[in-house]
């Protein structure tokens, strides 16, 4: 018997093709969105709007949520810089608050997630830093500079898990560099004032 015995059926293939595309654009599309939102909810926290702030993260973290719920684990990937995003937001405004950085289960994100947000959130911390030197408002910047270590601090001895979670080491390299010329200016400044 030499018959070869055909069981492909194209139209079936094309159809599973077709929603994982349609679904792979909305997963797509839906993240973009939400990380456009990301830039206003900086500025409420930068300009001290922290009422508007938190009514507005609480308005993306359900956006995020249904996302999440809407999308296979396929896609998911598209979410994880929408995540990042929400983490650094969330974590900036817990610190501002309430002097605290949120624990991974507070947030309710993966650890890829929460480690890369977190240090994303040196960044907003070392403008806080300058903002303060701008108002002359010395301690609030030694406060944050002290909360970028601090972040800095516990996440470090992770860094060797890049594998794990793909850019960690870059990214404490990066905070380090930051957190190193911060720490310089406001040696600098410290001098100045006396």
């Amino acid at each position: 018997m030499n018959e070869i015995i055909d069981e492909i059926d194209f139209n079936d293939l094309l159809k599973n093709l077709e929603d994982l595309d349609l679904q792979r654009e909305y997963a797509y599309k839906e993240s973009r969105q939400i990380l456009i939102s990301f830039p206003k909810l900086f500025v409420l926290l930068h300009e001290e709007k922290y009422t508007e702030a938190k009514k507005f993260l609480r308005q993306l973290e359900i956006r995020i949520k249904k996302l999440k719920s809407e999308i296979i684990p396929r896609w998911q990937k598209y979410l994880l810089q929408v995540e990042i995003e929400y983490v650094e937001a969330y974590a900036y405004l817990s610190l501002l608050q309430e002097g605290r950085v949120p624990s991974q289960k507070d947030i309710g994100v993966e650890v890829d997630a929460y480690l890369l947000g977190l240090l994303d959130c040196i960044g907003e911390l070392r403008r806080t830093v300058y903002d303060n030197i701008n108002k002359k408002n010395y301690d609030k910047a030694v406060l944050c500079f002290n909360y970028m270590k601090s972040i800095l601090e516990k996440i470090f001895p992770l860094s060797y898990f890049d594998n794990v979670v793909p850019n960690l080491r870059h990214k404490v390299d990066l905070a380090r560099k930051l957190i190193e010329e911060t720490y310089i200016d406001l040696t600098r400044i410290k001098a100045l004032k006396f």
